[in-house]
């Protein structure tokens, strides 16, 4: 088969898969939409709402990758969701799937170079942390006019960096990583030049992500086959070191259990850990079919984990579900903890965010310029209906 043959033929399976997930839509989910952006964001997060409690309007962080001769841009996306969906969160009449969420840009800041990652203060949501492709690190305050919404630079890292996280514990605490092998420690509030620098990696490093209920506790994972584990008050060696046969390229620490953590990399598998013990991983999850790029726990029920990957899906797990019995036509659709894939995507998934406000919403992004606003179905939701966990068990 010619080159260009194999590709029409993946473009057509992918297509196949897709009309094969939109005729399940009903089953999955409550809501569901998708929306075509100028340029492909590489990032996403929910903003926390300041609208009534029973607004519809949710907002989203959003970025642009374009061209070297097109500007880029910082991005607030407005999200108004049908009113059937906001009822249905407190149990009201079942939402028809033939809503439509419509996202509009509302505001937008100059930004240099592309926006790799962007993500909101905990404390303040007005401020907002973003890392470009030379690892420069850029504060916005969007309460500001838009022309002075910029209001720091802040210099350290030499390459692209991929990680950015705010300190849930501590205000102003930043967190950057950079493919230049070194991690930065921001106060943000206080200077331009970072209070600490990790350079305990050798290689590329991935990602970097503060524990939830700890605020001196961060985790590092690295192209040199190491997840890191440093507490800020003593950073000449880190607290625990875990060797491993491929890389990372992310983790996340849980919401609700001081000790558990997930990571997962380029082997396509999600791996949980204990903190106290690091040497050996609690469980290995299956159920992806190319690199993981994204983890997240849910910041609303404990034990619900997401991952996405350069497979096209976003895979929700329910780790309650680990070792359960399973009949053999549903062991044939993934493992007991796999409690639902999201298969709309049609490229890679770049990233996705949990609402904190609302539970099961959740946004996706992916390399086609595509954005994905979803809630699962209450049939998925509830704990006395078994779940539908892929569109391929439907079929």
């Amino acid at each position: 088969m010619s080159e260009n043959n194999a590709n029409e033929a993946q473009s057509l399976s992918i297509e196949e898969e897709y009309e094969l997930w939109k005729s399940n839509v009903p089953l999955l989910y409550d809501f569901v939409s998708e929306t075509s952006l100028t340029w492909p964001s590489l990032t996403i997060q929910w903003l926390p709402s300041n609208e009534p409690v029973d607004s519809c309007r949710q907002e989203l962080l959003l970025g642009t990758h374009t061209t070297d001769y097109e500007e880029n841009y910082l991005k607030i996306a407005a999200v108004d969701l049908p009113k059937e969906l906001l009822a249905s969160t407190v149990g009201h009449d079942e939402l028809s799937n033939d809503n439509k969420s419509k996202i509009s840009i509302i505001r937008k800041y100059k930004h240099d170079g592309e926006v790799i990652r962007a993500r909101y203060m905990p404390s303040d949501s007005n401020i907002i942390a973003t890392i470009n492709g030379s690892g420069e690190v850029f504060i916005y305050d969007r309460s500001k006019p838009k022309a002075e919404g910029l209001i720091k630079r802040l210099s350290h890292h030499k390459e692209n960096g991929y990680g950015l996280a705010f300190n849930p514990i501590v205000p102003g605490i930043l967190v950057s990583a950079s493919d230049d092998s070194t991690v930065a420690i921001w106060d943000i509030s206080s200077s331009v030049k970072p209070k600490n620098v990790i350079t305990a990696h050798n290689y590329v490093v991935n990602d970097a992500k503060w524990h939830e209920l700890d605020g001196n506790i961060l985790g590092t994972v690295s192209e040199d086959n190491r997840l890191l584990l440093h507490d800020e008050r003593s950073l000449s060696k880190p607290i625990r070191t875990l060797e491993t046969a491929s890389p990372f390229n992310t983790l996340a620490f849980s919401k609700h259990n001081t000790n558990l953590f997930a990571a997962a990399g380029t082997d396509s598998q999600v791996y949980l850990y204990d903190m106290r013990n690091t040497s050996i991983q609690l469980h290995s999850m299956v159920g992806h079919q190319a690199s993981v790029t994204s983890l997240e726990f849910s910041p609303h029920i404990d034990g619900i984990l997401c991952s996405s990957g350069n497979d096209r899906r976003v895979v929700i797990w329910d780790l309650t579900q680990i070792g359960a019995e399973q009949a053999p036509d549903d062991a044939d659709d993934g493992v007991p903890e796999l409690m639902m894939m999201h298969a709309g995507h049609k490229s890679g998934v770049n990233e996705f965010s949990f609402n904190r406000q609302i539970p099961w919403l959740m946004g996706s992004v992916e390399e086609d310029n595509i954005v994905h606003v979803w809630k699962l179905s209450k049939k998925l939701t509830s704990s006395d209906i078994p779940a539908v966990k892929d569109i391929h068990s439907l079929e």
